[in-house]
């Protein structure tokens, strides 16, 4: 089976108009990074090998290069799309594939068309032209927007991480159709006998670099666990209580790509509260993002039991309960619009 490589990049996507409740705007670009590590992960695991050398990828021409230098067979952009001055809030929504017009304008057609068709399964979604900056690739390349930053809902929607994970779900299943690959569905047993440890090399080590990014940990997805992975790696461990790791085996790998635990202590770090935090700014409560579930994280979940008529879920001794994380575990919701 032929390996083919996907280059994959996202656009600066500015900010949302001021949102109510946490007086600020909202970054439409974490959003986008989120749904990139996701889409790698999600590559990786259908066989496919991926090019993300993290450089100023806003510029597409700079993503064209390295593209075409490391012979990639198609591009993939995730971004968010906007309409209106930002100002405030309007109802134009849905998602977006645009496609490169030019040599492989064809091609890139039909790529997005692959893509758009699954992402419909979760919400309206068409297809559209991307401008000249494109036409330089040597390979398909196509644009995801995931929604507008400029429509409430759609704000709040992307940066829900469950959303998020959809998206870059639904389009690998859309660039496997067009490739001719195998769809491998988001399981425990597609990881199964996944092993990576300092000194290798290759498209598992990259799907672990990714994981970690997306764990807010930082590091370069270039295949290769170096030191700089292996100290991502034993930090990430003892943040999720297993100190004695030693490179990287399913259980851990397990622990980075999917949410279990049945109670989360208070003051503690762990990928799991990271999520949680995510969930809360997609429902517009105040919370920090850096995985520890200190004081403003616990206030900001109590907030939320409290306003959905939960709070026997409220954990007096300062916790995140299992029965909260299942409240929060639902896609969209939250805070309204008040205007």
């Amino acid at each position: 089976m032929e390996d083919y490589i996907i280059a994959v990049g996202g656009a600066d996507a500015g900010l949302t108009p001021p949102m109510p409740f946490v007086g600020q705007r909202l970054d439409g670009s974490k959003p986008a990074a989120l749904a990139r590590l996701m889409l790698e992960i999600a590559l990786i695991r259908c066989g496919f090998d991926v090019s993300d050398r993290r450089a100023s990828l806003s510029d597409p021409q700079e993503l064209i290069y390295q593209s075409n230098r490391v012979g990639a067979n198609g591009i993939i952009v995730i971004s968010s799309g906007a309409f209106g001055s930002r100002k405030s809030f309007n109802d134009v929504c849905g998602g977006n594939v645009k496609y490169a017009v030019g040599r492989h304008g064809g091609q890139s057609r039909e790529l997005a068309e692959d893509i758009c068709a699954k992402l419909c399964n979760i919400k309206p979604c068409q297809t559209a032209t991307c401008n000249h900056e494109w036409n330089g690739a040597a390979c398909p390349a196509v644009v995801v927007e995931m929604g507008y930053l400029t429509n409430f809902d759609e704000a709040k929607l992307m940066h829900d991480p469950d959303y998020t994970r959809n998206v870059a779900e639904y389009a690998t299943m859309g660039i496997c159709e067009y490739f001719g690959m195998p769809y491998v569905p988001n399981s425990p047993t597609a990881y199964k006998h996944m092993r990576a440890q300092i000194g290798m090399r290759g498209k598992n080590v990259k799907l672990v670099q990714a994981a970690l990014c997306a764990n807010g940990y930082v590091v370069d997805i270039d295949g290769v666990y170096g030191k700089n992975t292996d100290i991502a790696v034993k930090e990430f461990a003892i943040n999720n209580n297993r100190p004695d790791c030693d490179g990287i085996n399913e259980t851990l790998l397990h622990d980075m790509l999917f949410i279990t635990p049945d109670y989360i202590p208070s003051t503690s770090k762990h990928n799991s509260v990271l999520y949680i935090q995510r969930k809360l700014i997609s429902k517009l409560y105040n919370s920090p993002q850096n995985g520890i579930a200190d004081q403003d994280t616990v206030t900001a979940v109590n907030e939320f039991l409290t306003e959905t008529e939960n709070t026997k879920a409220i954990d007096e001794s300062g916790g995140i309960s299992k029965t909260a994380m299942q409240l929060l575990s639902e896609i969209g919701g939250g805070r309204p619009r008040l205007f």
